[in-house]
């Protein structure tokens, strides 16, 4: 899924799913700039795919649950309130994880923790209050590189904010902003859609650049291995 926006923005495609356009007109409705609606977006999409009802891949293997499961336990109590806002699994559309934030999250959305519009409303009420700062510049830049930086270095902050995130991210922003903001489309030079027939070393050449430094930017560990669709971080 995180290949398919980019991939429409380089052919031209004005594709989304339905929870896309439901939280584009939401961020909208509650007075984000175009740039900060997809600013926020790009970082929702890189951390959940712009899903509600999911929790973090890495803990999968231990709590053994898919995401429907884990949702309705949740919401059953089969899965504790405690348990919930203190496992430290990344949750739910902004993929919450800090103990405090959950417990808000499952505060307004008892029983019924993987809904999309609960879990939107709990965004519109936790970022003017406890993130002003970010929501202040989603409502008054028209930038969605500042934007998608914004939200990424003091809303989300991952643990990897490396030059590649940021660059993916500011991506996965500029996308939706082509796509939903009636605009001109922009195109960015700073990442490139992998073709059929494409290897890395052919991207390279294309690029002025070299394999080493795709493979460095990208955390590619076998160069031979890349596939249509992905993904390359350009210098």
């Amino acid at each position: 899924m995180k290949y398919i926006l980019l991939l429409a923005l380089i052919l031209g495609i004005s594709s989304y799913t339905e929870n896309e356009k439901l939280v584009w007109d939401f961020l909208r409705s509650k007075g984000l700039t175009k740039a900060g609606a997809a600013g926020l977006m790009g970082n929702l999409q890189a951390e959940s795919n712009i899903r509600s009802v999911v929790y973090e891949d890495a803990f999968k293997p231990t709590i053994g649950l898919t995401d429907q499961e884990y949702v309705d336990r949740v919401n059953s109590g089969a899965y504790t309130e405690y348990t919930f806002v203190h496992d430290q699994v990344g949750f739910g559309l902004a993929q919450w994880t800090y103990y405090t934030r959950k417990q808000a999250l499952y505060n307004m959305c008892r029983g019924q923790i993987g809904s999309m519009n609960c879990q939107l409303n709990y965004l519109a009420t936790e970022m003017p209050s406890d993130f002003s700062g970010v929501w202040n510049v989603l409502k008054s830049s028209n930038s969605v590189d500042e934007c998608a930086l914004k939200v990424l270095f003091d809303f989300e902050t991952p643990v990897d904010q490396s030059y590649s995130v940021q660059q993916y991210r500011i991506g996965l922003a500029q996308n939706y902003y082509n796509i939903f903001s009636g605009d001109t489309p922009t195109p960015s030079g700073n990442y490139y859609i992998v073709q059929a027939g494409d290897t890395l070393y052919s991207i390279a050449q294309r690029f002025g650049t070299t394999v080493e430094i795709l493979c460095k930017l990208n955390n590619i560990t076998n160069p031979d291995l890349i596939q249509v669709g992905q993904v390359i971080i350009l210098p």
